[in-house]
């Protein structure tokens, strides 16, 4: 009898699994990882060679997995469209740590993160209808060079401390020359800008709380919606 892999449909929000496509010499590691193998799963437009698996495992959100193991790692990169569902991305924004903990993905996993996002009081994203008013820091007019500018000056920078309420997050962050930044997001905000189809602003969120949708994965797994 068929027997349903633990790691599937994990109802985790938008989550349905967390897999990544590893080394077969390398299934002892991400096993004690709590990773386990699954024999077929659909991946687009990609099969894995014969000395590759996939394996899936189970991410745990920002609580679980505590967010003052965060203070004193270090941001060495961050991604605004993680996530896939196949053919493209729900637009999941990480933020790659390094500190005692290894290398972990901190993603906030809700459709267009940098939407709901401030850095220093200024919204990451926004639809390009809404550029002028909003004065996002990814440029819709220069993406990637905005991506690259932004990227520059968040790498090295040091968590002082994660902050999380049912409605709230924020993140605290030192720069080399000590000076502080603030990563913010909230269930519902007037800072944030409105959604190209119907005009209007939408909550983070409607079920559950914020540490939900915060989750923490290992570098080189993704998150499938």
């Amino acid at each position: 009898m068929f027997r349903k892999h633990e790691f599937l449909d994990l109802n985790l929000g938008l989550v349905k699994e967390n897999f990544a496509v590893v080394s077969r010499k390398d299934r002892k590691l991400w096993e004690a990882r709590g990773f386990t193998k699954i024999r077929k799963y659909p991946l687009f437009d990609y099969r894995p060679s014969l000395s590759e698996i996939v394996m899936l495992g189970m991410p745990l959100n920002i609580e679980q997995f505590g967010a003052a193991n965060f203070a004193g790692s270090r941001i060495t990169d961050l991604c605004p469209f993680c996530g896939t569902y196949g053919m493209g991305g729900p637009g999941f924004f990480g933020i790659k740590l390094e500190g005692n903990f290894g290398v972990r993905w901190l993603t906030y996993c809700i459709w267009s993160a940098g939407e709901h996002l401030l850095l220093d009081g200024r919204v990451l994203e926004c639809h390009p209808r809404y550029s002028s008013q909003y004065q996002p820091l990814l440029s819709p007019d220069d993406y990637s060079g905005s991506l690259q500018s932004l990227k520059e000056a968040v790498t090295g920078m040091t968590i002082e401390s994660i902050r999380v309420s049912a409605d709230t997050f924020e993140l605290r962050c030192i720069d080399a020359n000590a000076h502080v930044h603030t990563l913010q997001s909230y269930k519902f905000s007037d800072a944030f800008p409105e959604r190209s189809g119907t005009g209007q602003k939408r909550p983070s969120f409607t079920t559950g709380e914020m540490k939900d949708w915060w989750l923490v994965t290992y570098d080189e797994t993704h998150l499938m919606v």
